[in-house]
């Protein structure tokens, strides 16, 4: 038989993330990519230039290339002439021409010969080779956030792959009614969502998800996929079976592969959640219901993850009216979905009505927390609100 869920030993949320964090200080691995893959990436070790940038002297406006020492004394009353090659900007100089009068200052008189009116010096209007970066110059310290934009100075500087931090977590959906997304579900049958929704979250942010097949309601199954996958990621997020059904093994098979740290904590959702230490590694039993693993996401797998160095940020905090009240819920913490939207200039924040399915999430675009013990909150109190997408409409 599976392992009851035991209300009256919920574990307060301040002490479980307390616990979670102390037992799981690592900073996660390494692992060499691609230049071309590095966005949303962190940069496990300094980087330096292949290559000086640039090259060579470079033009830098559309012009000619001239000796500076011959412009000497031009003006437009006392304009000089010059035999010079054109130069475009971004390309090299000549050798031995030494600075650029821009095309808008000389006058074509022939083939290869001009008329110039203005005095340049040695490098004016020209890009110095290595003034952007000499061969062996740092590009980038360990700890960079990389964006698409940091792609082409890797390619440019001759860096065609990098070390970054590595933190894959495995996924593990479980159930005997759940089928996998390109399946019809049947009478009684449910689409596994959460694996693909949380790994989405995580790569977002550099991280890899392990998604594994399907496992039916079996200790022994269920509790092999969780070490295997354990040996080899960072953590593992395992789905469904973490309450008190009469097929929920999540628990027992946490117990069984390791040690369990806890189960069932004073938060709603995500109640049932539970966490081990399997092979040294954390293992949650997250809940099944969409909006619970919503929550632990947030509330304790981020954290975590964040601790470890990955680059999550702490999140963007709105500040609003409330519209209609809300209460807590007797011991627990509590996560309400709501809708943060503009409304003749004043920022309103409306409870999302709970319900069963998928909607509830579709319609809110900001999480309230109340904390155990806080009293009703009237409607029309300025409360803050933590956005998970862009403000409504």
């Amino acid at each position: 038989m599976p392992r009851t869920f035991d209300h009256s030993k919920l574990m307060p949320m301040s002490q479980a993330v307390t616990m979670m964090l102390e037992t799981f200080p690592k900073l996660g691995s390494q692992e060499t990519i691609k230049a071309i893959d590095i966005p949303g990436r962190i940069l496990a070790s300094p980087v330096y230039s292949n290559r000086t940038n640039p090259p060579h002297l470079l033009s830098g406006p559309d012009g000619i290339a001239v000796v500076s020492s011959q412009t000497t004394g031009a003006t437009k009353e006392t304009p000089v002439e010059v035999n010079a090659p054109r130069v475009n900007t971004g390309l090299p100089l000549p050798d031995g021409f030494d600075a650029v009068v821009p095309m808008e200052e000389v006058i074509h008189i022939s083939k290869g010969r001009y008329r110039i009116h203005i005095q340049v010096t040695p490098y004016q209007n020209t890009i110095p080779a290595g003034s952007d970066v000499e061969k062996g110059d740092l590009v980038m310290e360990a700890g960079h956030l990389f964006i698409p934009y940091d792609i082409g100075a890797l390619l440019t500087y001759g860096i065609r792959e990098v070390s970054v931090k590595s933190w894959k977590i495995g996924i593990i959906a479980t159930g005997d009614e759940i089928v996998p997304p390109d399946k019809n579900p049947l009478f009684g049958q449910i689409v596994d969502s959460n694996s693909y929704v949380i790994a989405a979250y995580l790569k977002q942010f550099g991280i890899t998800p392990v998604i594994a097949p399907v496992i039916p309601d079996d200790l022994d199954a269920i509790s092999e996929e969780l070490l295997r996958l354990s040996e080899t990621c960072d953590m593992v997020l395992l789905f469904g079976g973490s309450s008190a059904g009469s097929k929920d093994f999540t628990a027992d098979a946490l117990n069984n592969s390791g040690i369990l740290l806890f189960h069932g904590v004073s938060m709603a959702p995500g109640k049932p959640v539970s966490l081990a230490n399997v092979n040294g590694n954390p293992v949650f039993g997250m809940p099944g219901p969409s909006i619970g693993a919503l929550i632990i996401l947030y509330k304790l797998v981020y954290p975590l993850l964040r601790q470890w160095g990955a680059p999550i940020p702490e999140g963007t905090f709105v500040n609003g009216e409330l519209t209609a009240p809300v209460s807590s819920y007797g011991g627990f913490d509590m996560f309400l979905l709501v809708s943060a939207h503009q409304h003749e200039g004043k920022m309103l924040i409306t409870p999302v009505e709970r319900r069963f399915g998928q909607m509830m999430g579709v319609r809110a675009n900001a999480i309230i927390h109340i904390p155990s013990g806080t009293p009703t909150i009237e409607s029309g109190t300025n409360v803050q609100v933590l956005m998970i997408r862009s403000e409504s409409s």
